[in-house]
């Protein structure tokens, strides 16, 4: 079979183009510049991550510039307290006012409210807690965070005028002293030159002002505080605010020392009630005909105290209430304190009635003792350990030992008619509005304990 090929098939076929030099010159310089982005590239992705590292260093450094500027800013607020009366008065009442008049004052000047409560946090938890070391801790605290120049600015007396007299002026409220500069001021109306250098006589200091009001022991209300710290959550990343760890690890070990605390409670409250069982029983027999000799009562009751049963009772109940104490982080180094461990020791005992009147405000702790680690616990699980104090300022704002003693007193008498005889004793002297106030703390608690939260 013949194959016919057309002839002219082969001149339609082009051969393949040549490549002339400057093409083939254009192509070794090509291979050349990627041969050396390749060598070069890692050293590039090594300068964009240092870049990288380097804005989020920046980033950081702002922000903790940031906090030192707004840190900075409410120490200053507070070191214009550090002379405050309330300060040093050592009523926790008043260290709390100031506190709080100090957190409005440094939210006023424009740092955030969450960042003046992270800032203010442990000033303001001994204010609540252990008022006579806040001056103190103020001062220490104040003088770390401004140098010693700043803290010379605020303790360098200045001399000004003031209702035309001299005066020094520290810095804080109601801080100018008269200066006694002669020829300053008139001698006042009736006063001779001799009564003028006699010396004063100081007022007593448990002694009051005549027709002084009773100061109430009813709390600030505080409300419901804002976080003071972010609610953290694992696998997310965070730039920590200064004394955050710092305060969870306060609040990790707070909340264990009264869970710890919590777990012996019961064997507290058992103690508690044969200390009141025993002691009841010592205060009835105790008890001599009217017409008896004052020697006889006398020889009794030394008898009684010098029991080693009844020893051993006020042992009981002491080391009761140093644990209670404990466990909030309290300090033995006061006068009551020293008086707790007099007694622990067996060195100092009461009459029958005193011990009852102690016992029943140490099972009012315990049961202080007991809600506040509920709570504790619950406000945590929700918010973390580091806004620990967040909840401690709720809870010292609110708890007051008579809710807590009238708390045990429905829980222990039976008889009505004793139950609001009992109570009544307690809430003696309050008018209706300070009742009021109470109840609203008693709520509080409540909702505290079983929520964590306000």
């Amino acid at each position: 079979m013949a194959i016919n090929i057309k002839p002219d098939i082969s001149l339609g076929v082009k051969p393949p183009a040549t490549m002339s030099l400057p093409e083939m010159l254009n192509l070794a310089r090509g291979s050349q510049a990627y041969q050396r982005e390749s060598e070069v590239f890692p050293e590039l992705v090594e300068q964009s991550r240092i870049a990288t590292r380097t804005a989020k260093i920046g980033e950081l450094s702002a922000g903790e510039n940031l906090s030192k500027t707004r840190a900075d800013k409410v120490f200053s607020v507070a070191g214009g307290f550090i002379n405050d009366p309330r300060i040093a008065s050592g009523d926790r009442n008043k260290t709390v006012e100031a506190m709080l008049e100090i957190q409005k004052k440094a939210i006023s000047s424009g740092v955030p409210e969450a960042q003046v409560v992270a800032i203010l946090s442990p000033i303001t938890a001994t204010a609540a807690h252990n008022p006579a070391a806040l001056p103190q801790m103020l001062a220490n605290v104040i003088q770390a965070q401004i140098g010693p120049s700043g803290q010379q600015s605020l303790q360098t007396p200045q001399i000004v005028t003031s209702g035309g007299q001299s005066g020094i002026f520290r810095a804080g409220p109601a801080t100018v002293t008269t200066l006694p500069m002669p020829g300053n001021a008139p001698a006042p109306a009736g006063v001779t030159p001799a009564d003028m250098t006699a010396p004063i006589q100081p007022r007593p200091a448990a002694a009051p002002a005549a027709g002084a009001a009773p100061t109430s022991m009813v709390q600030p209300d505080v409300g419901r505080l804002p976080l003071i710290y972010d609610v953290r959550k694992a696998g997310v990343p965070y730039s920590s605010l200064p004394q955050e760890e710092t305060d969870r690890t306060a609040g990790s070990q707070y909340r264990n020392g009264l869970v710890q605390r919590q777990s012996e409670l019961t064997t507290a409250r058992r103690n508690l009630q044969e200390v009141v069982k025993t002691a009841q029983k010592l205060q009835e027999e105790s008890v001599l005909p009217e017409t008896g000799p004052v020697g006889a009562v006398k020889r009794k009751f030394a008898d009684i105290v010098g029991d080693p049963t009844y020893k051993q009772l006020s042992k009981d109940l002491a080391n009761v209430q140093i644990s209670n104490i404990k466990a909030v982080g309290g300090s033995l180094d006061t006068v009551g304190g020293q008086q707790l461990i007099r007694m622990a020791s067996g060195d100092e005992t009461f009459p029958p009635d005193v011990l009852l009147s102690i016992a029943r405000r140490a099972d009012a702790d315990i049961t202080n003792l007991d809600m506040m680690a509920t709570g504790m616990q619950r406000h945590t699980q929700k918010f973390g350990d580091a806004n620990a104090k967040r909840f401690q300022q709720m809870w010292s704002s609110n708890a007051d030992s008579r809710i807590f003693e009238i708390m045990n007193i429905a829980r222990d008498v039976k008889d009505v008619k004793k139950r609001e005889e009992l109570t009544n004793k307690l809430l003696g002297g309050m008018d209706d509005n300070q009742r009021k106030d109470l109840f609203r703390q008693y709520n509080n608690l409540i909702k505290l304990t079983n929520t964590g939260d306000l």
